[in-house]
């Protein structure tokens, strides 16, 4: 995240969710199972909520879940040279010979993103 130097992916998203909390930013965890954006505010319907939600602007942030290789080590090093988002923690390798495990397009794809900045990034196919 452009100017935030001291964090990675998961302390970002803390800092941001107390940024948000500052300013009485309301925090639902739920799913969201039917959207009407026909007319404003939208309608959000959520799995588990007893009520809608009303919103006059609406972000569809699906995310992305990792593929952990289960290796040992990995679970402990996250944050620590072992990271799952090039965008997020690429700035921590600056110069340095990165690998990136994965064969799909978004492997190659963080692949592409740390060859801007890293000495070398090799791409092992799973």
């Amino acid at each position: 995240f452009p100017g935030v130097m001291e964090a990675t992916g998961p302390g970002l998203v803390a800092r941001m969710r107390r940024q948000a909390a500052a300013f009485n930013a309301t925090m639902v965890s739920d799913a969201a199972v039917r959207v009407d954006v026909s007319r404003s505010p939208f309608t959000i319907t959520l799995d588990e909520a007893e009520a809608p939600l009303y919103a006059r602007a609406l972000v569809v942030a699906t995310g992305a879940d990792s593929r952990w290789l289960g290796v040992p080590g990995e679970h402990e090093y996250r944050g620590r040279g072992v990271s799952s988002c090039a965008t997020c923690d690429g700035y921590l390798y600056r110069g340095k010979d990165v690998v990136v495990v994965g064969g799909g397009d978004s492997a190659a794809e963080e692949a592409l993103l740390l060859a801007r900045t890293s000495r070398s990034v090799t791409m092992i196919v799973r």
